[in-house]
């Protein structure tokens, strides 16, 4: 959640050059089930944790699958709390012939301390709506299989919400 004013005109790059306005439009989601988070400890830049993926279930607009178990979350939360995260997943589509995506995200959940308190809590997270926080990310994806190549030249951003021991995006 940004606390900048909106601008009071339209922006324009140098030389007037007017871009285009990026559209959003749901591709995919994900559900995420996860163990418990492993306290790293306190590093340098912050509290350092890792929390790896028992598994789950995506949708797209192209495909669905599985999440493969084994996947990673490493966070690193402020004093603030609010919490840089970055993750690797490995997909397997449903097709008779499955494919294997990577997916790495990268990205920031932040909002009032006492919401986010509640977020480290798999009990409490179900009590918090995803209106209360800010959970925004950018994803990338990678496969070998040619009939996905498409995702290897894409660039996704999104939003997420943690309910108990899952995440979706």
């Amino acid at each position: 959640m940004s606390s900048k004013p909106p601008p009071s005109k339209p922006l324009k790059p140098s030389h007037g050059l007017e871009l285009a306005t990026p559209l959003l439009t749901l591709d995919f989601t994900i559900l995420v089930k996860l163990h418990p988070k492993i306290s790293v400890g306190q590093t340098p830049w912050g509290q350092r944790n890792w929390i790896s993926f028992v598994g789950g279930e995506w949708a797209a607009t192209w495909a669905s699958g599985t999440v493969i178990p084994g996947g990673q979350d490493s966070q690193l939360v402020t004093p603030s709390l609010a919490t840089k995260l970055e993750t690797n997943y490995l997909l397997k589509t449903n097709d008779s012939e499955p494919a294997y995506i990577v997916i790495k995200t990268s990205g920031w959940r932040t909002g009032p301390r006492e919401v986010l308190e509640k977020l480290f809590d798999p009990e409490q997270a179900n009590s918090v709506k995803p209106s209360e926080y800010s959970f925004r990310l950018y994803v990338n994806m990678e496969t070998g299989d040619e009939r996905y190549s498409f995702l290897n030249e894409g660039l996704w951003v999104g939003s997420g919400a943690r309910l108990g021991a899952e995440g979706v995006y």
